[in-house]
């Protein structure tokens, strides 16, 4: 009898089991609901598997139904998609990660990498009101069942986020072991004090050397001021007055220098051409030449005088 309940218990929970099971895999794969196939060609290493969900803008629409492995280095995918909906013509399909464990799954976007422009006169839709952050557009046709998906960009996975961040983590250790010995075991805090100390008491200088300046500009104004009241109104006003007076003799001498200047252009144009004496005498080479012979025989006269002085000075006495 012992061995029996034993034997139908174990039956039970096989049946539990593969119920279980199959229960499971009928949820994955949205249990008896009508389907069509729709393919993708994806790239190795994105971690799809048979039964992760797709997502068309964010709304579950289908799971993975196959994955081949393709030797050109492609994944070949199948997915199944519900009955009722319809994939837009330039939808592309990507890897998304969901979650923090590594699970995947591919996302539709309906709009592809170009949506159409945003209609100014419809009313404005957020990216919330679109599923998951979605540029909202108006599909207007759409795949046929049995339509290959283009792929677009996938999204970074957890291993290459982690791998920057682990980067990132070992840059930072760098920089921090650097500074920790730039400051501690070179002495750079004592520099940097000594270089704030420093400044401050450059600081105080200035604010010295400001307050003296601002003082002897004070009492610079302040002589200025004494000095332009010690002036004298009416020294000033005949010292104007003379300056003007300087300045009327001064356009009175121009204009007689002016006037004399014109006349002796004149006798000097007078004399180029030749009119009056000095004209004549600068111009006419024949009176040069008269005027020398005159002066040689003057000279010639002279020296017989003295020669023969009785010849020409008489001189009797009574």
């Amino acid at each position: 009898m012992k061995r029996r309940d034993e034997v139908i218990v174990g039956v039970f929970v096989t049946i539990t089991l593969i119920v279980g099971v199959f229960g499971t895999l009928w949820l994955a794969r949205r249990g008896l609901s009508k389907s069509y196939p729709m393919y993708a060609r994806f790239d190795w290493g994105n971690n799809l598997k048979v039964g992760q969900q797709v997502l068309l803008a964010g709304v579950q629409v289908g799971f993975v139904d196959q994955v081949e492995l393709n030797p050109a280095g492609y994944l070949d995918v199948t997915m199944s998609i519900d009955k009722g909906r319809q994939i837009p013509a330039n939808a592309t399909a990507v890897v998304q990660n969901e979650g923090f464990f590594g699970d995947k799954s591919i996302a539709l976007h309906p709009c592809g990498d170009a949506p159409p422009p945003v209609d100014r006169e419809a009313p404005a839709i957020t990216g919330s009101a679109t599923g998951g952050g979605e540029p909202h557009c108006h599909p207007t046709s759409f795949l046929p069942p049995g339509d290959t998906i283009p792929t677009g960009r996938p999204a970074p996975s957890i291993d290459m986020i982690l791998t920057r961040v682990d980067s990132m983590s070992g840059a930072l250790d760098d920089v921090v072991q650097s500074v920790r010995i730039s400051l501690v075991q070179k002495g750079g805090i004592d520099d940097l004090r000594q270089t704030i100390a420093s400044t401050n008491a450059l600081a105080q200088e200035l604010t010295r050397v400001a307050a003296e300046q601002s003082k002897g500009l004070s009492l610079t104004l302040a002589s200025l001021r004494r000095t332009a009241d010690a002036l004298d109104s009416a020294s000033i006003d005949s010292t104007v007055r003379n300056m003007q007076q300087t300045t009327e003799n001064l356009a009175a001498l121009t204009s007689s220098l002016k006037s004399t200047t014109t006349r002796l252009d004149n006798v000097m144009a007078k004399i180029e051409t030749g009119d009056g004496t000095m004209g004549r005498l600068i111009n006419d080479p024949g009176v040069y030449n008269e005027l020398r012979q005159s002066l040689a025989r003057l000279d010639s006269l002279i020296a017989d005088v003295k020669a023969n002085p009785k010849r020409y000075i008489n001189v009797k006495v009574f």
